[in-house]
């Protein structure tokens, strides 16, 4: 099944050719951002709107807009690796419980929090040392024993926790609290999750 007709993609390219933006190009025709990247790469524009494309790129937007590229490519070479399947897994589990504004995954199911550390270690292989965790516990919880589980679940010692107590005085519902991974610097790895996440769902209902 086709997502976009083929008269849609040529209007795009002829949007592309006479200088309209990436940007631009989404809000026309209300395609997401990935798909408009994807068929714009290799269209050349006319030679009397590239002065125009020009202008509509800062110095910030360049920089945010090759990191964008960066992290599509990656995306793009990751999928087409070994680890496709885990890298699905991974952006479907970003998808659903992942932050969108910074690089942080938070769930209160040790198996969810393990299967995601499992895959940013074998499939994208950052290390510990760029791991941050983050546990919140609730009152009522016996905060050594919630420590202690959250700590054998991520494989990482309890000394490098941040542990953060609730202060709305009322007991949580989950047995051992809240526990959010972040990444260390991850501006990059944030664009990484989102370009995987619209790659694969582009690859899957195409």
């Amino acid at each position: 099944m086709r997502v976009h007709s083929a008269k849609k993609i040529e209007k795009l390219v002829e949007l592309r050719r006479t200088g309209n933006s990436i940007q631009e190009i989404m809000s026309e025709l209300s395609m997401p951002k990935t798909t408009v990247w994807h068929h714009v790469q290799n269209v050349e524009v006319l030679p009397q709107f590239r002065a125009l494309l020009r202008s509509k790129r800062g110095g910030g937007s360049k920089r945010k807009a090759k990191n964008t590229q960066r992290a599509m490519e990656e995306a793009n070479r990751l999928l087409d690796g070994s680890n496709r399947e885990l890298l699905t897994a991974l952006a479907m589990l970003y998808w659903a419980e992942g932050s969108k504004g910074s690089p942080e995954f938070i769930n209160s199911d040790g198996r969810m929090i393990s299967l995601y550390l499992h895959i940013l270690r074998k499939a994208l292989g950052i290390p510990n040392e760029s791991i941050q965790i983050t546990i919140r516990i609730f009152t009522g919880m016996n905060r050594n024993e919630c420590v202690k589980y959250w700590s054998k679940i991520t494989g990482i010692p309890s000394r490098y926790f941040t542990v953060r107590m609730n202060d709305g005085g009322t007991r949580g519902r989950t047995k051992y609290g809240m526990c959010r991974v972040g990444v260390k610097k991850g501006g990059q790895f944030l664009k990484l999750m989102h370009a995987l996440i619209d790659l694969s769902f582009e690859k899957m209902i195409v």
